[in-house]
């Protein structure tokens, strides 16, 4: 991969980590069912950005620098937690695409996205598993009290809305990747677009 492709894949990774961040702060509308969606909004609205990129890129290490990328943002706003947590969201992406020649199968880069996204959308399942209730506020001190932060465990610990929660997600994302294929076919792809010049 050369340096310009890593310029272009980590101005796409911002792109995308904006578009998630601000759609995660419009679901806070929705209160303590906020976290139903939290993450579900952007893997819907930043699929297209996934589309385009493996694309355009579809070089090995494209995914897991987006995702990368993403981590260290969240790390330096004091997030350090979900450092890892995008590392492997990353990892996972990259392992779903397989061989180099698949980063440019939508079928492969639909797969990719909707694994890396769950693992996204998980990762307040994960701070409350590896951290715990205290570890939660101890890490988090401005978002989380005891109170909340055993309601939050109360949430992903509870078998039917884990399953509401990937349920949502797995729908988001596989309409993402729907629309991430279609904006690219429609305003990137330029095969189809001389295609449809001739036709």
């Amino acid at each position: 991969m050369k340096l310009k492709d890593i310029i272009v894949v980590s101005l796409l990774g911002v792109v995308g980590f904006v578009v998630s961040l601000l759609s995660g702060m419009i679901t806070q509308v929705f209160g303590t069912y906020g976290i139903f969606v939290h993450v579900s909004i952007g893997s819907l609205l930043c699929a297209p950005v996934y589309f385009v990129m493996c694309h355009k890129i579809a070089k090995r290490g494209t995914i897991f620098i987006y995702y990368l990328l993403s981590g260290i943002i969240y790390a330096v706003m004091g997030f350090i937690p979900m450092l890892p947590i995008m590392l492997v969201a990353g990892i996972l992406g990259e392992v779903c695409i397989g061989g180099k020649d698949n980063y440019i199968n939508d079928g492969r880069i639909g797969i990719s996205y909707v694994v890396s996204q769950v693992i996204y959308a998980l990762h307040g399942f994960f701070f409350i598993l590896f951290l715990g209730v205290e570890g939660l506020v101890k890490t988090f001190p401005n978002l989380f009290t005891v109170e909340k932060a055993q309601m939050v465990k109360g949430i992903f610990f509870n078998p039917k809305n884990m399953a509401i929660i990937l349920l949502i997600e797995l729908l988001a994302s596989i309409l993402g990747t729907l629309l991430g294929k279609y904006i690219y076919n429609k305003f990137f792809n330029k095969s189809i677009t001389r295609a449809g010049i001739l036709s």
